[in-house]
């Protein structure tokens, strides 16, 4: 038997065999009434983890949370915070909506972002203070909080305050953090 010959016999023989290796499971039963003959059928469903991580308004908007300390009494650098305007949630300034959606048991969310700037004047995050109501909680800035969620599906406000406590240049000073969750 030559080369050819020899490649030719194997690959018909694999082909032949190949029905057997891949076929569904059957069975084959012979006698009268009541004799069955059964097939099984595995099935797997696969979930992947998932989130879906919302801060402030629906879609696109990147919401901003302003603090004019022209329009307040406090003089600055009081240590009497100042509310915020914008970023309405339900009527209340300085408030944003937050919605987290998984079905991973754990979650880390990070608040990431450098200083407010005004040229090369800073004001730091850290004079900014944000709450929650508790189903949420809201990172310090440059930190993070882990989450285990007890559902699926939770919502939360968070509310933002100008700390005040110490005195900058006179400026617009602009800053931008962003919320980051990640599956654990």
């Amino acid at each position: 038997m030559n080369i050819k010959q020899l490649i030719t016999s194997t690959a018909l023989s694999a082909i032949m065999l190949a029905p057997a290796v891949v076929s569904a499971e059957s069975d084959l039963a012979f006698g009268s009434t009541g004799t069955t003959a059964e097939a099984r059928v595995d099935f797997r469903i696969v979930i992947p983890s998932f989130v879906y991580f919302q801060v402030g308004t629906t879609g696109a908007t990147v919401d901003r949370i302003d603090y004019d300390l022209g329009s307040v009494s406090e003089q600055p650098g009081s240590g009497t915070s100042v509310a915020a305007t914008g970023g309405t949630n339900d009527g209340v300034d300085g408030t944003l909506a937050i919605s987290l959606i998984t079905n991973a048991s754990s979650v880390s969310i990070a608040a990431s972002g450098g200083n407010l700037t005004a040229g090369t004047d800073t004001i730091p995050f850290s004079d900014i203070s944000a709450s929650d109501t508790g189903s949420i909680t809201v990172p310090d800035f440059g930190g993070s909080v882990t989450l285990n969620p007890a559902s699926f599906s939770l919502t939360d406000n968070w509310s933002y305050s100008y700390d005040n406590t110490s005195v900058y240049n006179a400026s617009t000073y602009n800053g931008q953090t962003t919320y980051t969750l990640t599956i654990l």
